[in-house]
Parts: C-alpha cells; sequence; structure tokens
C-alpha cells in the first residue's frame, strides 16, 4: 500500500470526524447531503427534461396553426404511421 493512500484515508477520516462530532454539526452535515441527494435526484428523474423546450415558453418557434394541421397530428413531429410504442414493435 502506497504512504499516501495511507496518509489521505487518515486525513479524511479525521475532517470526517471533525464535521460529525457534534450534534449540530452532524446536523449541518446531514443537510447538506440531503441537499445534495435532491440535486441528484432532480437531475436523474425522468420526468424532468434534460434539454428544456424553449418553443413552449415563447422560444423562437411560433406556435402551431391548428386550423390547417390534419386531425390526428397532435403537434407531434414523427409522420402519423410511426410510433413510438413498445407493443407494436413486437407485433
Amino acid at each position: 500500500m502506497n504512504w499516501r493512500y495511507l496518509l489521505a484515508g487518515t486525513l479524511g477520516l479525521a475532517l470526517l470526524e471533525a464535521a460529525v462530532s457534534s450534534q449540530a454539526s452532524a446536523e449541518r452535515a446531514g443537510g447538506l447531503l440531503t441537499a445534495i441527494a435532491g440535486v441528484v435526484e432532480h437531475v436523474l428523474s425522468p420526468t424532468v427534461a434534460a434539454i428544456p423546450d424553449r418553443r413552449k415558453h415563447g422560444g423562437a418557434a411560433p406556435p402551431a396553426d391548428t386550423s390547417t394541421a390534419p386531425a390526428n397530428s397532435g403537434g407531434s413531429l414523427l409522420p402519423a404511421t410511426w410510433t413510438t410504442s413498445a407493443s407494436a414493435l413486437y407485433v
């Protein structure tokens, strides 16, 4: 084992002991970990878009005119014959 890893581990454990040695500091460290977990949960959430759709919020693209669109378009950019359903792939 390299002495650097031993020194780094000892220093890390000493810092952890100093951070959680009292009840108040343990609560602060727990609050920090809770905040980090909230950010990670938000980033990995499947309901949050990784790239926001700016067209819905006044972006560069004008709103679609529904009077000239086909009845079954639904605002999709895919042709009406295409599907993303998993059940349609295994028919």
